[in-house]
């Protein structure tokens, strides 16, 4: 299994950075229904779709990480 960050998307692609910080482009037709920009992406057998799971965490991470640096409980 693959697993990638949706980075950013430019105007019809999505750069997508991978675990090991390497950066793809896919179109953004390519990408599973609903994903948007910072949900995790898996690739099992060709196939791409939305790790909610790791996408709820890795937010949860960042939010844990906004709040101690601004002092926040």
């Amino acid at each position: 299994m693959t697993r990638y960050i949706i980075d950013r998307i430019e105007g019809s692609l999505a750069v997508l950075e991978h675990e090991d910080d390497e950066f793809i482009t896919m179109p953004i037709d390519d990408l599973p229904a609903g994903s948007k920009q910072h949900d995790c992406l898996e690739c099992r057998q060709g196939r791409w779709s939305i790790d909610s799971r790791r996408t709820e965490e890795r937010k949860a991470q960042l939010r844990d990480r906004l709040d101690s640096l601004f002092g926040r409980s």
